[in-house]
């Protein structure tokens, strides 16, 4: 077995994992590791992109990093906007890629004539957004409170943009959604618009995915009790809108975690863990297996037992290769610091928390919705505050999965005296569609552990074309590091 990296350091080496290539990264002081951000990554055929996301004082900034296909890094740069005036503000509704270029969506309520206006502007190479705005579309609302939602996706085929405006909400009445889909050149093709009759609730959503057939999906989150599932809104361009709440009929259990994907079919896969009813202690969940949901058997939910019940798993990704798809979860326990004392208002909103990130779990599923097989993967790692170092990258190298995740130093080299017990080592396994999983391989020595001051972040990953590219970073500036075979 053979790996390439691409790292942006100093020097040329080559030792028994091939060549690596390395040069020096762009400083980049706008790159500051937050407490979760949001993240979203794409590929196109010349360049990565890494958005990361959070949100200061109400105003949303993106962190955009381009990379090359080499890995060199051609921009690291916030994104933000003035938020305009009380009676006239500006938003940002998302900052994507569509087509070969960075696109920046946003929003203008203006009071004086009540309407909520999306435009889209080009972002540049440099991170520079462009003056010129391109109108997208409008809605009438009557109070600036109240003034409608917009949401954008583009198709797994990346050949089309898909709006979605959800109409200011009328009491008593459902929310009208009108959408648009647009080509390459933000020239709308198709237009139209679709409500949910009789459900009468405001429309909200967390995600919006929207297939290369037409089928939109929204998602959002209900309760039943102490317990969220999750609900898809479907609608299909000459259809019939459609409200589906998923969830498991054995009154026994309950969704404990879970994420979804779109799958090659166009279809929404949602996948994640149950737990018994009656197990439930705050704190403490045991998994109890895992369960699966496909839009194209709106009506069933399947279950499965877990091999091994494992405290406090989350449902981290969705993977496809081929005939077989995976749901990547991993053990993860998040518990906040408590503060002694008078508590400070900046204390109050932006707590400290400790981190465990336990075994990671990997379950296959065949295209036809039947598992395949479960594999833990040894590994315990905490920390305070900023955890990304210890999330999961994930990717298809070889036509394998690959995991690329930091790992204890001891676990792979002797410590005697504890020198180097907080050092974490880059580690990569592959698991193949049978499930044979090879032997996990550490890059010490390729990314220079013991001297550098870099990190890996594998939350920040993006995969294309049998690579994996993870970004790494210290308090100044960034780098990539990409695995491939």
């Amino acid at each position: 077995m053979k790996y390439y990296l691409y790292l942006i350091t100093l020097f040329v080496s080559t030792n028994a994992f091939g060549q690596i290539k390395v040069t020096i990264g762009k400083n980049s002081p706008q790159f500051v590791v937050e407490k979760q951000p949001t993240f979203n990554a794409y590929s196109t055929a010349d360049k990565d992109y890494f958005i990361i996301s959070k949100v200061v004082s109400f105003q949303k900034i993106n962190t955009l990093i381009t990379v090359d296909k080499i890995g060199n890094i051609v921009t690291s740069k916030d994104i933000s906007v003035n938020m305009g005036v009380s009676n006239s503000t500006v938003d940002v509704v998302d900052l994507m890629v569509f087509g070969n270029r960075s696109l920046i969506f946003l929003q203008n309520k203006s009071k004086a004539d009540l309407k909520n206006q999306l435009v889209a502007k080009v972002v540049d190479i440099n991170g520079n957004i462009a003056t010129d705005a391109t109108p997208i579309a409008s809605m009438n609302f009557l109070k600036l409170s109240n003034g409608g939602k917009w949401y954008t996706s583009v198709t797994p085929d990346k050949k089309h943009l898909v709006i979605i405006g959800v109409s200011p909400h009328v009491k008593d009445a459902p929310d009208v959604v009108n959408y648009y889909i647009l080509d390459e050149n933000l020239k709308e093709t198709a237009k139209g618009q679709f409500s949910f009759s009789g459900y009468t609730k405001e429309l909200s959503f967390g995600d919006f995915l929207a297939s290369d057939k037409g089928d939109f999906y929204m998602t959002s989150y209900e309760y039943d009790k102490s317990y969220i599932y999750p609900v898809v809104y479907k609608f299909s361009v000459g259809g019939t809108p459609m409200i589906i709440p998923v969830m498991i009929t054995d009154p026994t259990l309950k969704n404990l975690s879970y994420t979804s994907a779109l799958s090659p079919q166009g279809d929404l896969i949602i996948a994640g863990y149950t737990q018994k009813k009656a197990s439930f202690v705050a704190g403490e969940i045991a998994n109890n297996g895992m369960w699966l949901f496909n839009s194209s058997v709106p009506n069933e939910v399947k279950i499965f037992k877990a091999e091994t019940a494992v405290q406090n798993i989350i449902a981290r990704n969705i993977v496809y290769n081929g005939d077989t798809f995976f749901l990547i979860g991993e053990q993860y326990k998040k518990e906040e610091v408590k503060t002694s004392g008078t508590i400070s208002p900046s204390q109050l909103s932006n707590p400290n928390y400790n981190y465990t990130h336990g075994d990671i779990n990997v379950t296959a599923f065949s295209n036809d919705g039947s598992k395949k097989f479960e594999i833990p993967i040894s590994r315990k790692m905490s920390s305070q505050n900023f955890d990304q170092e210890l999330m999961v990258g994930t990717g298809v190298i070889n036509n394998k999965l690959a995991l690329i995740y930091n790992d204890q130093y001891n676990k792979y080299f002797e410590d005697k005296y504890h020198e180097f017990t907080r050092l974490k080592v880059p580690v990569a396994v592959l698991v193949t569609n049978d499930g044979l999983m090879e032997a996990p391989v550490q890059f010490s020595k390729e990314l220079d552990i013991k001297m550098s001051s870099y990190t890996l972040l594998p939350q920040y990953t993006v995969s294309s074309n049998g690579k994996v590219t993870v970004l790494s970073a210290n308090s100044q500036a960034v780098k990539t590091v990409t695995f491939s075979k």
